[in-house]
């Protein structure tokens, strides 16, 4: 049985993410486009998804002390039951007073089981009346002093909040101001202060410390205690700051600007011992070459990963911004592609980003590779009245069909709806990395820092360059070049 349902948005604007994945049956039973969490929750409990979902490992504190952060198991689940078996490999006893509770996560780029390790005590204390409340009544008031519990679904149902639609009523106003000021956020950031404040509850809880609102000696011990477990400096960084805006949303004096907390953070920078920054390694021309060769195009979805492969690496896009694009925001003539981006890391009023990408004439082209795609996969653009706002995903899912007999031929794939979740693009470029044999620690950064240091290689300009990835500061954009040639390049090299 499922403990929750984390919605990223209301349920008529994701009903239509679920029903691509549940059975005939389920369809039937979620006919109601404004249906409630206490009537969702138990038909989803038993639904059988198609494909299987993820089943990830929320982050939290061990009653050992050691941080466990969200972690996707190797194994996926057709429902809850197979989600709980999943866990059990994980936990195949539990710590006395702790229990495992799972949730359902319902986003518009994917569906995940989330299981949590959490004290039996803290679970008993929740007021089983909020459950059933829906989720604009989860957000008001804070749970001020309440259990650690509470106040994590709190925070983790405000993170979920949609944008209401107008209907000239005070309460919907007044709920409009919270949904306003988290979209003020990006979702990466809403979901990594989401996974933080998770965190710090399960520590508090397990000290029996109070979480809302916290103290400034007990978030500099917290921090601190990430310290020794070995955790990163902007990792501790992000904690401090997913605490500062919980209290700021919550209206509650600031802990974390402290001085306490301060001079804690700035001796956890100076710390000696520190482990060095991951290295991700940047995917330049020559090993871009090499994936895109190893790619054996016998498939969709060989089409469609060397189209995000080249796309990206062109236009020096972030796994997220390429995720996000649509048909709709692509632009082809002659010369190049154009995408809109409405939205992207840089571009703080949304004001809306054009990615121009130049055609060429060899099979590397992301043009070609472009063009390609939209003809096997036959993904085009839909007739829409004045007020259907849906777009196209440039980049679905691609569900295999299940292997037939062989005597009969094989079901074609089954192209989803929905685009793919930036998790997924960089589980790709890592895939295709991996199978061309490549010899580094990719991420779903490499096209972007393998382009930079590319064009870096090239003998353009920084301004070029600034220009190409977009980056508003010169420093930042330096640490995305990767010089291999430090000694041919050297300044003293004819003087020595």
């Amino acid at each position: 049985m499922l403990t929750a349902l984390y919605m990223t948005g209301s349920w008529p604007v994701l009903r239509p993410y679920v029903l691509e994945q549940v059975d005939r049956l389920t369809r039937q039973r979620l006919h109601d486009p404004q249906a409630s969490v206490d009537v969702l929750r138990p038909i989803l409990s038993t639904t059988r998804f198609s494909p299987p979902l993820p089943v990830l490992i929320a982050g939290g504190a061990l009653p050992d002390g050691s941080f466990l952060p969200d972690t996707e198991l190797p194994h996926h689940a057709e429902h809850a039951t197979a989600a709980e078996e999943v866990v059990k490999t994980i936990y195949p006893s539990l710590p006395p007073g702790y229990q495992i509770e799972l949730a359902l996560e319902i986003a518009p780029q994917k569906l995940a089981f989330i299981a949590t390790l959490v004290s039996s005590k803290s679970s008993s204390d929740i007021d089983t009346r909020t459950e059933k409340k829906d989720t604009l009544e989860l957000l008001s008031p804070a749970p001020i002093g309440q259990a650690a519990a509470n106040v994590t679904r709190w925070f983790s149902a405000l993170c979920e909040i949609d944008i209401p639609e107008h209907d000239g009523l005070l309460k919907t106003s007044q709920a409009a101001v919270g949904a306003f000021v988290q979209h003020g956020k990006s979702t990466n950031t809403r979901r990594a202060y989401r996974s933080a404040i998770r965190g710090w509850c399960t520590w508090a809880a397990r000290h029996g410390l109070p979480a809302l609102p916290a103290r400034s000696t007990d978030v500099a011990t917290y921090l601190a205690d990430l310290a020794l477990r070995g955790r990163k400096p902007t990792t501790i960084e992000l904690h401090r700051a997913a605490l500062r805006y919980l209290h700021h949303i919550a209206q509650l004096p600031i802990p974390t600007a402290q001085a306490l907390v301060t001079e804690t953070v700035a001796g956890i920078h100076r710390a000696p011992g520190k482990a060095l920054p991951r290295q991700v390694k940047g995917l330049t021309w020559d090993m871009m070459c090499e994936v895109i060769d190893a790619i054996p195009m016998t498939t969709l979805v060989d089409t469609r990963d060397r189209a995000i492969l080249l796309i990206g690496y062109g236009g020096a896009l972030r796994r997220s911004e390429l995720a996000s694009i649509q048909l709709e925001y692509v632009t082809l003539d002659d010369d190049c592609m154009r995408i809109t981006l409405p939205q992207s890391k840089g571009d703080k009023h949304n004001k809306g980003t054009v990615i121009v990408i130049p055609r060429g004439i060899t099979r590397f082209c992301p043009v070609r590779a472009w063009e390609t795609w939209l003809r096997q996969s036959g993904l085009k653009l839909h007739k829409k009245t004045a007020s259907d706002r849906s777009t196209t995903a440039a980049f679905p899912r691609i569900w295999s069909p299940p292997t037939s007999k062989p005597s009969i031929s094989s079901p074609l794939p089954k192209i989803g709806t929905q685009s793919l979740s930036d998790w997924s693009v960089a589980k790709i470029i890592k895939q295709r990395c991996l199978a061309a044999g490549l010899e580094g620690d990719f991420s779903g950064h490499s096209l972007r820092r393998g382009a930079i240091t590319t064009g870096a290689q090239d003998n353009y300009d920084l301004m070029a360059l600034k220009r190409f990835s977009r980056h508003r500061d010169y420093r930042v954009l330096e640490t995305y070049i990767e010089d291999d040639h430090a000694l041919s390049r050297h300044p003293g090299k004819s003087r020595f």
